[in-house]
Order: structure tokens, then sequence, then C-alpha cells
């Protein structure tokens, strides 16, 4: 093999190889569930959410801020939408919990629950994506 042809074939398995990495990471996701009547919620929302965010991309996995109006319609079956189904995955583990909710996902499996602690939160989705 000459020298040209090298570098393209070990150019295109180090391509497939971090775009397999990707495409792992991206199964994981990062859960927000909050309302717009929660200090805490909104105040996550405002001085972290963005930093997360941008921790997701640069590391590669998803974050998903739901939001609704009101705490008190939190047990409301539906009341997140087509996201509220995986809520009420981790709801089991959040008996008396209210919002701010936290939790990781991946691949729509619910993999750890954190309550209120975003930032535990956060080092368990670094943790996935990092082992991928």
């Amino acid at each position: 093999m000459n020298r040209r042809m090298f570098c393209t074939a070990s150019l295109a398995a180090l391509a497939l190889g971090s775009a397999g990495k990707v495409n792992a990471g991206q199964d994981v996701k990062f859960h927000f569930y909050g309302a717009e009547d929660c200090p805490p919620c909104m105040a996550f929302k405002r001085n972290h959410l963005s930093d997360v965010k941008a921790k997701g991309q640069a590391l590669g996995f998803a974050v998903e801020d739901n939001i609704i109006a009101k705490t008190r319609d939190v047990p409301n079956p539906g009341v997140y939408g087509d996201r509220d189904p995986i809520l009420r995955l981790a709801a089991p583990q959040l008996e008396l919990v209210y919002p701010p909710i936290f939790f990781v996902s991946q691949g729509g499996e619910i993999v750890s629950v954190h309550a209120h602690i975003w930032r535990a939160a956060l080092e368990s989705a670094r943790q996935l994506v990092n082992s991928a």
C-alpha cells in the first residue's frame, strides 16, 4: 500500500471510529424537569442550564429542558407532553419529589435519578459518554 492510500484509509478509519463514539454519546440525555413557579427551577435555568448544554455539546450528550407553568400540575400524567413518559419512568424513584428534577437516560432507559442534584446528573452523563 502506498503512502497516500495508507493516509486516506487511516483518516477514514479515524472518522468512522469518532462517529461511532459520538453516536453512542448521543443516546445519553441529561433531563431537567421544572416549573415556572418554582424558584429553584428558574434559578437553575438562569444560572446553569446554558453551561450544562455547552458541556453536553462538548462532551457528546443531549440536554433536555422541560418546563411547565405550575408545580401543582407535575403529578398529572401527560403534563410534560411528549417528554412526559420518560419522567414517569423515573417517577418511582422520585416519590414526594417536586421540581427541579434531574435524571439521566441512555437509549430511552433511565440510568440514574438525582432528584434536585443537577451536578450529580451532569457527572453521571459525563461518565456514560466517556465509557461509550
